[in-house]
């Protein structure tokens, strides 16, 4: 029992035919990656319990990483101007409650955030874009579980991944079966008009990350250097991390789907499997 799979999979609304339209066609390798690496997830379907989404894109706090600790999750695509395009999901609130417990016993910080928390910050759907892309290609393959949200906050990469590795202690406590994603662009500033700026350095980091990924050199990512994180922009790291955590200690399969900048953001997907 424990992480049967895990993936790096981005999150750019546009990849999803409603709203990409004919730009989808740009970001065609992206598109190819997505359902080959949810294919690939797929052939676990009848096995997995549970999907975790590790998302930058939820209630991120600067002190604390967050979970939603709810029995139904909703979230539709409003902000991007399409509301009709929506998600009604089961969640676990047995895992979420059993993860918490196992990081407070670390002193890890890891904020629950249930009806009345949800209803005092503003948030009015639990699942964010971050969440809702990937889960789009998700379920087109087949794949319909329920899922637990956790949002990175700006704690240190140590603590994330600490948390990452509770989340495969709670699964092997409690016989469960999971999936981790982590849903993340790379960097923000790969050409001139990116949504970010643009810097000249900004590839190296995305190059370097799927070369660290290729060679299975994640001490490498852990220790990424910190100037070049901060060139890129990228919000791809923080989830990766946590992800990396929840697969410590495990030898594992690593295939690099796709890669691709087209709009000036560097999409990644990955898969991931233990040997």
């Amino acid at each position: 029992m424990g992480v049967k799979c895990a993936a790096l999979l981005p999150h750019p609304p546009i990849v999803i035919e409603e709203i990409g339209g004919r730009e989808l066609k740009k970001a065609e390798k992206t598109v190819q990656g997505f359902k080959k690496t949810a294919e690939e997830i797929a052939e676990f379907k009848d096995e997995l319990d549970l999907m975790i989404f590790i998302t930058p894109h939820g209630p991120v706090f600067r002190s604390t990483a967050s979970l939603i600790i709810k029995e139904k999750l909703a979230g539709d695509f409003s902000d991007f101007g399409f509301p009709k395009l929506n998600f009604k999901e089961k969640s676990d609130a047995k895992f979420a409650e059993k993860l918490l417990v196992n990081a407070e016993k670390k002193n890890l910080h890891l904020q629950p955030l249930r009806n009345n928390d949800l209803k005092n910050y503003g948030i009015d759907q639990e699942l964010d874009h971050g969440i809702m892309v990937p889960l789009n290609y998700l379920e087109e393959a087949g794949i319909k579980l329920p899922l637990l949200p956790i949002s990175i906050g700006f704690i240190s990469y140590d603590e994330l991944y600490k948390i990452g590795q509770e989340i495969a202690r709670t699964a092997k406590e409690l016989d469960y079966k999971i999936a981790v994603i982590a849903s993340g662009d790379l960097s923000h500033r790969l050409k001139k008009g990116a949504p970010a700026g643009y810097n000249p350095d900004a590839h190296i980091f995305d190059e370097k990350l799927l070369q660290y990924f290729k060679e299975k050199d994640f001490d490498s990512i852990l220790n990424f250097e910190q100037e070049l994180v901060e060139k890129a922009g990228e919000c791809g790291l923080r989830p990766i991390v946590t992800m990396l955590g929840a697969l410590d200690k495990l030898d594992v399969d690593v295939e690099v789907n796709s890669y691709e900048g087209p709009f000036g953001v560097g999409y990644g997907t990955i898969f991931i499997k233990p040997e």
